[in-house]
């Protein structure tokens, strides 16, 4: 039986901010393009917008949701301080949830007709909200016990 491998507190805080920063990152470069759509719903224009910028912001949707599966195995592949086990548990199932949030709104976008799913859209951008606001609480506490 392999022998479970541990790492000290500050390389766990270490290991998590890179992964944070990766994720923050997406989130700043996706976020422009998530307001122009949103701005196209809100003003009933989203069949109207050039075909161009519907393609852009899909791909950007799609671009930053493999940042976020990326993010999420690193996190599941992460060592954790003995101490830190179950919070990291559960941080690993919250953010796991909002990578599949996030990919369900790339899916809610079709491309080839320039139409959202809006039903899955905007279940998709509450769960990200919900899912975003618990991961920050459990990555406060985790970073508060860990130091």
């Amino acid at each position: 039986m392999a022998k479970m491998k541990f790492v000290s507190p500050q390389q766990y805080a270490t290991n998590l901010g890179q992964v944070i920063q990766s994720t923050e990152d997406a989130g700043n470069k996706v976020a422009p393009f998530f307001e122009k759509l949103d701005d196209a719903i809100m003003a009933d224009q989203v069949a109207d917008m050039p075909k161009a910028d519907f393609q852009e912001i899909s791909v950007e949707f799609d671009e930053a949701v493999a940042v976020y599966k990326d993010a999420s195995a690193k996190i599941n592949a992460m060592a954790a301080p003995v101490r830190l086990m179950g919070l990291h548990q559960s941080m690993k199932k919250t953010f796991t949830e909002y990578a599949a949030a996030t990919e369900a709104m790339a899916e809610s976008l079709n491309v080839a007709d320039q139409s959202i799913d809006m039903d899955k859209f905007k279940q998709s951008e509450a769960d990200q909200d919900s899912l975003m606001e618990k991961f920050l609480v459990q990555v406060r506490r985790i970073l508060t016990t860990a130091m």
